[in-house]
């Protein structure tokens, strides 16, 4: 039996740490022949307990799982830990969109994991069990050194992607899974499907399909049985769930599974959920199949208001209409619609960012709840690449751990001030509808407050989203975030899945 250790690295990322589906999903198959342990670091004084868990036991592997903005409590951790005579591997996004650098980054890695790890990390374990070539293991990259001491690297054919009905069932009880879903307000994420057949530039999800022989299995969805009792095991879990999040990154994109999945939802589950959506995948149909079952709302990602900048560097090809629609669609509907947005994107000029908080503003009535993020670039996407082509990150993003921070670009087309502008007054706006909206206030009121806000959004936007030194403001924040999550309704909680825009709990879109 295979004795392991596997890290996952959530730190400071601006929001309150939750469910990795992923992890749950690897923790599930490994953990049926092996004894494979668990640690979520979500706190940075947790490292020298994982330095002590490290060096305190005679392990076969430890692994890391990580995203690109989590590198230095990485590089934190292996300053402070004895890692001599350690197996480490890496494994995550950043490993397998950026294989070369993070052997650069982290020479204490003996070895890197591409992509999925399920099938991939069962078939080490069985190599430890048997005493074989672990370094034969395929969809790794081993670090080899010879006995002149020079370092090569083994590549090794990466797995095909399995159909999910053939993995095993997540288990989430490796993670402090009540504690999580009870202060998210009872909301249980879950994720049931894989993959997104768009190809937006600031995504991991389009890079990472091209890792695999069969690319054209990226986008996956569980039998309809099989999706129905891996939501009744996970409500046994935790029985007081009132409302459920379906974190698949496009939940919508196949019509006819969701229709069959409502029809059985409603009949065996019955509870309150929420799921992300495009807006090309919405109609009449979807939003009656989606209603009738139980959904409350959907997220959908807005990210700019400039056509120029969403079809030239977004590489979402759709005029503004089609989101207006897309909202005012879920609204006729009875659903809620949820806007993700990002500001300080290359090429993005404060005129553009205004273009984004109009759209919001004055076209997106029905968007009562949203967020902004701080475009952040990830290794291996599109948008990097053109960041790293005409020079426009700037220096010390490493340390940047969430997409609340700060701008990542240089000041070539917008200041970071005005970057922060936009960012800010964005995120006041929904902040203002969303306590309108507990309040019950009509829409003509809700609009006139929000009019006023913006008209002082300096103070108040500082209130919503302080900045990161302003001590008194981020404790005021916190007070203020409490208040109105007593306020809370049940199916009001929202999730976005993405790697990209990784958002877990307590923040104020998931009040």
């Amino acid at each position: 039996m295979a004795n392991g250790l596997l890290m996952y690295f959530d730190i400071d990322t601006g929001y309150y740490p939750g469910l990795h589906h992923g992890l749950a999903y690897l923790m599930g198959s490994v953990n049926k022949k092996n004894d494979v342990n668990f640690f979520h670091i979500y706190k940075e004084e947790q490292l020298h307990e994982v330095k002590d868990l490290i060096e305190g036991k005679n392990w076969d592997f430890v692994g890391v799982s990580f995203t690109t903005n989590q590198r230095k409590f990485l590089w934190k951790l292996a300053e402070i830990t004895n890692l001599n005579n350690i197996f480490l591997i890496g494994g995550g996004v950043h490993p397998t969109l950026d294989k070369q650098n993070t052997f650069k980054e982290f020479p204490e890695f003996d070895a890197i994991c591409i992509g999925e790890g399920e099938m991939a990390l069962l078939e080490l374990c069985k190599r430890i069990d048997n005493k074989q070539n672990i370094t034969e293991s395929p969809s790794f990259i081993f670090k080899i050194k010879d006995d002149e001491g020079k370092t090569s690297f083994k590549v090794n054919p990466t797995l095909e992607l399995k159909h999910i009905d053939e993995l095993a069932d997540p288990d989430y009880t490796v993670f402090d899974y009540k504690r999580i879903i009870k202060d998210s307000g009872n909301v249980f994420a879950m994720m049931l499907g894989r993959g997104c057949p768009y190809k937006c530039t600031y995504c991991a999800s389009a890079h990472l399909s091209k890792e695999y022989p069969n690319p054209q299995d990226w986008v996956r969805f569980p039998s309809i049985e099989r999706s129905i009792r891996i939501i009744k095991d996970n409500l046994e879990l935790y029985p007081d769930t009132r409302s459920i999040i379906f974190a698949d990154d496009t939940f919508t994109v196949r019509k006819t599974w969701v229709k069959d999945f409502c029809k059985e939802y409603k009949k065996e589950i019955g509870l309150p959920f929420e799921c992300n959506a495009r807006v090309e995948t919405i109609s009449d149909a979807l939003c009656i199949d989606l209603k009738s079952a139980g959904c409350t709302s959907i997220d959908f990602g807005v990210e700019s208001g400039s056509e120029w900048l969403r079809n030239n560097i977004v590489n979402r090809k759709h005029k503004n209409q089609l989101i207006i629609n897309a909202f005012n669609t879920v609204k006729k509907h009875g659903l809620k619609g949820f806007s993700y947005n990002i500001v300080g994107m290359p090429f993005e000029t404060p005129d553009m960012m205004k273009q984004t908080y109009e759209l919001n503003r004055n076209d997106l009535k029905a968007a009562r709840y949203g967020r902004a993020f701080y475009y952040y670039p990830y290794p291996g996407t599109g948008m990097h690449d053109i960041s790293i082509k005409y020079k426009m990150l700037r220096t010390g993003i490493e340390q940047l751990t969430g997409y609340l921070e700060s701008p990542s670009v240089k000041e070539t087309h917008a200041t970071h001030k005005e970057i922060r502008k936009w960012f800010k007054k964005i995120n006041l706006l929904f902040a203002v509808r969303l306590i309108c909206d507990r309040f019950n206030f009509p829409l003509f009121i809700s609009e006139a407050l929000v009019s006023v806000t913006q008209l002082f959004w300096i103070p108040l936007a500082e209130i919503v989203e302080p900045d990161k030194s302003n001590t008194v403001m981020k404790n005021f924040n916190t007070k203020l975030k409490l208040f109105v999550k007593k306020l809370n309704k049940p199916g009001h909680a929202l999730y976005d899945s993405h790697e990209v825009r990784k958002v877990e709990a307590s923040s104020w879109k998931y009040l």
